[in-house]
């Protein structure tokens, strides 16, 4: 019966030993993966800005985000950039976040934004992008090196980690202390941006 015993706890222990390896298994990647390297960051230009039916926040746009290649793009700038303003603005983007629909339209990618309270009310201004940089240009964030490929889609639990970083320091738009940069320079944040809002 002894052996039998024995039997047993080797048993238990092979078993240990299974449990032991998978769970660092799949904690390995986070550690040495930033999020940021899921999320195809692009200079694009704004083509055309259109109203949403049914809608005074959303706006309707077309993004030119590389040579003849375009994306509907449903925004909530409406009340806070003039369709003056953003119409053939280049811009900052995110292109391989999860289709979304708002208000019955398809919105292919998002323009990103900061955002602050100034003077107790909500301010919405666009990230701004250096005068000669080119549409499609690539962003990253200094110190990461861009992914070779990046995934079709950003998850949410990745853009939302991503999100927590981007922030306005000295006037420039920064990820976890990092510059946002293309290869025309750094992007950067509206003079009347206070330090430390958040881009979204």
């Amino acid at each position: 019966g002894g052996a039998g015993g024995g039997g047993g706890a080797a048993e238990g222990g092979a078993k240990k030993k299974e449990k032991k390896e998978k769970p660092a298994k799949t904690s390995a990647p986070p550690v040495d993966e930033d999020p940021f390297v899921k999320a195809r960051l692009t200079v694009a230009r704004v083509v055309e800005v259109g109203h949403v039916e049914n809608s005074d926040k959303l706006y309707c746009c077309q993004l030119e985000v590389g040579p003849g290649e375009m994306r509907q793009v449903v925004t909530g700038l409406r009340k806070f950039v003039p369709e003056e303003e953003l119409k053939g603005r280049m811009v900052l983007a995110i292109l391989n976040l999860k289709v979304a629909k708002l208000a019955g339209q398809v919105s292919e990618a998002m323009i990103l934004a900061t955002e602050a309270e100034v003077g107790g009310e909500l301010s919405v201004k666009l990230v701004g992008v250096p005068a000669d940089a080119t549409i499609g240009d690539c962003v990253n964030a200094e110190g990461i090196a861009p992914p070779d490929v990046y995934p079709k889609e950003c998850k949410s639990k990745f853009w939302d980690a991503v999100k927590d970083k981007l922030k306005v320091v000295g006037g420039k738009a920064m990820y976890d202390g990092k510059k946002l940069t293309c290869a025309a320079g750094p992007c950067f944040a509206d003079p009347s941006v206070p330090d430390g809002s958040s881009i979204k």
